[in-house]
């Protein structure tokens, strides 16, 4: 299949169009369902300092609130689920972003009002109230979320102001970063090009794992260049949303950015030291790793250009999307007929967007439709083993999504911290590769372990080098707006502390900062350490699986289903995992240092 052949996904079983009764039925909704909320809060006197009364006084509203927000949260994420998925694969649909933009005055008074639920949900006793009722009891995680929210709340009229002001603040930032990375493109001709075309960076990024010094070497500068023309305005969103982050969590009580996150995440300091502990101590071995590569490149240290550049034996593997959907398919259903079953419908259904083309964001994600009790699974696919593990890894979460779904979870019940939204793509990543090095040759083993050992460096090195970088940032943009020329120089220090002397200090990206959208978010900082947390504690589990693997699937998809309702140390502890010892971290790692030596060995055998 050509680029042009392979598969986008139908978002016409969410909405038929921006024109349909659908849509215009569940905007309309929600519109009324805000204000009847509002209507609701009014009539029972819910806000701060206004609970007051007996238990049986509270109960009943804290029930009515929990069905009111879930039915409104269900219509609510339908909705820029489907806005969001549109702009995501078309930079240009005007349209679609008129109408997100149309909800920024709804979702500032929702939050509004939010805060004004957890208020007084502070005040109460959410325990004693949760044992009123059976639909209260399955919501206690989230109502004492909620409870411990309420410290770090403003004043009502400060919170409806903070929510207001979002949508021109830190969220107008964050949507020009992306309207940027989505819409700017370069006319460049590439090595392996007939003639001059014109690039986005997705399809640059793609061009960074070709075969080919040259092609790689050439889209990296092109790449830098078309960073460079907006790296002013890039530092200039990259300060409004660090900046507005700052000053809100400030007046809300938090000792610092990450603490909130910490919260936000479902762990607390102790379990994050206890990973980081163990992740520094696996630095040296990652750091030997990319000095392997890089001989084997013919350089005496690696460049980033070269960080995801194939190693194989022979001309690398390429993959049709119909190999890469059977190969997968497969390997999951190894695993269970109810992996493969999902993953057969996704493809069925049109889940799937796989080319990369102009207008379309980076990167991949898939997102859940809850109203819908769909998925979408969004690719830039090249044909590389890479994106076979991608497609695994983006149906992890799919799966995930499903999980909720068949376990009937509510979306209060299904507010997944970071750390724990990763488990299931991880683990679906985890079957892929090991059913592969079970079966390969030496070429695919190398191959495989290359994948392999570029992610583990990734998530144990460069999501370092972002997690130092981030706190940098926060730390100076306290004092005042910093510069592009500034920013690139903190990435730099980042990634020498990082990388260390496994990285040519001639061959960084200084503007590592400008085109990743997770320094962006205005709603979620440090969007970095739970995707190491998750990758690790998906390989954690991946190992309990192997001692029992038939009483492991179903407490798995339980366990997945539950992502929402405690809290991770929690969760773990239901496997016999501690998440506070660094002992669990280093045997989720402990693997490594073996693949490490075995892939020395066959990159010293190996002809570049």
């Amino acid at each position: 299949m050509t680029d042009v052949d392979l598969p986008r996904w139908q978002l016409e079983s969410i909405y038929p169009g921006l024109d349909s009764k659908e849509f215009t039925n569940d905007r309309n909704a929600l519109t009324e369902a805000v204000e009847q909320l509002e209507r609701f809060l009014d009539d029972r006197r819910v806000r701060a300092s206004a609970a007051g009364g007996r238990i049986d006084d509270a109960a009943p509203t804290v029930e009515a609130l929990v069905e009111r927000l879930n039915g409104l949260y269900t219509t609510f994420r339908t909705l820029l689920t489907y806005l969001g998925n549109r702009l995501s694969v078309d930079a240009a649909d005007d349209a679609a972003r008129s109408q997100l933009s149309s909800l920024d005055p709804l979702r500032a008074k929702l939050g509004a009002l939010v805060a004004r639920i957890t208020a007084w949900t502070g005040e109460l006793d959410v325990d004693a109230i949760a044992a009123t009722s059976p639909t209260l009891r399955e919501h206690l995680y989230a109502l004492r979320q909620l409870k411990a929210e309420a410290l770090h709340l403003m004043g009502e009229e400060a919170e409806a102001l903070a929510a207001a002001l979002s949508a021109s603040g830190g969220s107008a930032w964050e949507r020009l970063h992306t309207d940027l990375v989505s819409r700017r493109t370069l006319d460049v001709r590439l090595p392996d090009d007939d003639a001059p075309r014109s690039y986005g960076l997705a399809e640059l990024g793609v061009r960074l794992s070709d075969e080919r010094a040259e092609v790689r070497a050439a889209a990296f500068e092109a790449l830098t260049t078309l960073l460079d023309r907006d790296a002013m305005v890039f530092a200039a969103a990259l300060n409004g949303v660090k900046g507005h982050t700052l000053e809100v969590l400030h007046r809300r009580g938090w000792d610092s950015v990450l603490d909130a996150t910490l919260f936000d995440n479902a762990i607390d300091r102790a379990s994050l030291d206890a990973m980081r502990t163990a992740t520094a101590e696996a630095a040296p071995v990652m750091r030997r790793y990319l000095r392997a590569k890089a001989r084997y490149l013919g350089h005496d240290v690696l460049r980033w250009q070269d960080l995801r550049a194939p190693v194989t034996r022979g001309e690398p593997r390429r993959f049709t999307w119909e190999e890469a959907k059977a190969f997968v398919l497969e390997r999951f259903g190894n695993y269970s007929d109810r992996l493969a079953g999902f993953a057969e419908r996704a493809f069925r259904e049109g889940w799937v967007d796989v080319p990369p083309r102009p207008g379309k964001r980076n990167g991949a994600f898939c997102s859940p439709v809850f109203g819908r009790r769909e998925s979408r699974v969004m690719l830039n696919f090249g044909g590389r083993l890479s994106d076979v593990f991608t497609l695994a890894h983006e149906l992890g979460h799919g799966y995930h999504n499903d999980c909720l779904y068949r376990y009937e979870r509510t979306p209060l019940q299904a507010q997944l911290p970071m750390t724990l939204a990763e488990t299931a793509s991880i683990f679906c990543e985890t079957l892929v590769m090991n059913g592969l090095l079970a079966e390969s040759d030496e070429a695919m083993e190398l191959a495989v372990l290359e994948q392999d050992l570029n992610h583990t460096s990734a998530l144990i090195l460069d999501i370092d080098a972002r997690f130092r970088f981030e706190s940098a940032v926060f730390e100076a943009r306290r004092q005042r707006a910093l510069a592009a020329p500034e920013i690139d120089a903190m990435m730099l220090e980042a990634q020498e502390a990082s990388y260390g002397d496994a990285l040519a200090q001639e061959g960084r990206h200084r503007l590592a900062w400008a085109d990743k959208p997770h320094y962006y978010f205005s709603s979620r900082s440090f969007y970095n350490y739970p995707y190491t947390f998750g990758f690790l504690f998906g390989r954690g589990l991946y190992s309990v699986y192997e001692q029992d693997p038939e009483a492991f699937l179903e407490d798995y998809d339980r366990l997945l289903a539950s992502t929402g309702m405690a809290e991770a140390a929690d969760l773990a502890g239901e496997f016999g995992i501690d998440i506070r010892d660094p002992g669990f971290w280093r045997s989720a790692l402990a693997a490594t240092e073996d693949r490490v030596a075995r892939y020395e060995s066959l990159v010293g055998a190996a002809t570049p």
